[in-house]
């Protein structure tokens, strides 16, 4: 159970800057690949976000950085944001101003790992000047160079960033940046969009669209008992928007049969009742239910879902959540000059 807190700790931890929450193109099935050797072409790191992220993602989310912060619940987001980017202030980097799109990968790996591509605008030279070594960031630790696969690392606490161009940068934790690196050196960038997001990213105007595969997943057999929906789960995946009165969600959950998806759908529904039956409690303690609307249906094997969430009310209990889980600590720190020594085909 330990374990399941603390993997589903880290998830929320890496997820707030991009969501407030724990994945634009459509994608094909081609892929980019580039040569390696003496005759190896650079690869166009802006040309797909997408292809940089290892395969065997066990979650996915894609989010419209311009769409969310230009709406109010974006506004509460961006200050998240802030107090979770491993970047000093000395580096002029402004979320709502130079973020243009998220793409978040979770992986299984080491308890859980992050892999994400960001699009936008990046400087290079600020950032490396920023990166002193001394000037804390908003982690409470300095941001420290370091260099992997030919290219340098900003790291604050095991959480960091790469800057590839002007326009893509890489972040995550050191593992899974590691990992995209490995990959752009290797010549293996392509498309390896998990099946389990079907064709969620051809949803048009979906400033948000997220995937999780939960089959098999130990953190998630471990909590069936505290969330009775979970049990018989094997994916999920959604669409939503950042509109009044905060965000609007709508997605499908898929169980192993149709027993399952039913008593998913049910056990769904009876915690918006128990949130709601305990609004008294919960404001003693600051925090109003997010919760305005809950809808699910099974239907087959699956189960349908709808939720309206208040922006307000899921930004002060985020706010406390933050504060509570801080940054996830690893024991070891992975040196430098070493690889995670996990290869592409064993995810």
């Amino acid at each position: 159970m330990r374990r399941a807190r603390t993997w589903l700790s880290r998830a929320l931890i890496f997820a707030l800057p991009a969501l407030g929450l724990l994945t634009t193109a459509c994608p094909k099935d081609e892929e980019i690949i580039t040569k390696t050797g003496d005759d190896a072409k650079p690869v166009d790191v802006d040309a797909d976000p997408l292809a940089l992220l290892p395969s065997g993602a066990v979650g996915m989310m894609v989010v419209d950085a311009k769409v969310l912060f230009a709406s109010d619940f974006g506004q509460r987001m961006e200050r998240i944001f802030s107090e979770r980017a491993p970047v000093p202030p000395s580096a002029g980097f402004e979320p709502k101003r130079d973020l243009d799109k998220l793409y978040i990968g979770f992986y299984s790996m080491s308890g859980l790992d992050v892999a994400a591509a960001a699009t936008g605008n990046f400087n290079p030279a600020a950032i490396e000047a920023a990166a002193d070594g001394v000037t804390d960031t908003p982690l409470g630790a300095p941001l420290v160079k370091q260099t992997y696969a030919g290219k340098t690392l900003y790291v604050s606490r095991n959480v960091g960033f790469v800057v590839l161009s002007e326009h893509t940068a890489v972040f995550g934790n050191e593992t899974g940046m590691r990992r995209v690196l490995d990959r752009i050196a290797d010549g293996l960038v392509k498309h390896q969009v998990p099946k389990y997001m079907g064709d969620l990213l051809n949803t048009p105007g979906a400033p948000l669209v997220a995937g999780l595969d939960l089959k098999e997943q130990d953190a998630v057999a471990a909590l069936t008992g505290q969330l009775p929906f979970l049990n018989g789960m094997e994916s999920v995946r959604m669409v939503g928007n950042f509109e009044s009165p905060g965000m609007h969600l709508a997605g499908t959950t898929v169980y192993g049969d149709e027993e399952q998806a039913k008593a998913g759908a049910a056990s769904l529904l009876s915690i918006q009742e128990l949130l709601q039956s305990v609004g008294w409690l919960t404001s003693l303690l600051g925090v109003t239910n997010p919760v305005q609307k809950l809808e699910a249906q099974a239907e087959g094997k699956e189960s349908k879902f709808v939720a309206a969430i208040d922006g307000q009310a899921l930004g002060v209990l985020l706010d406390k959540l933050s504060v509570y889980l801080g940054v996830p600590p690893q024991a070891k720190v992975i040196n430098a000059t070493t690889t995670p020594g996990v290869g592409e085909g064993q995810l």
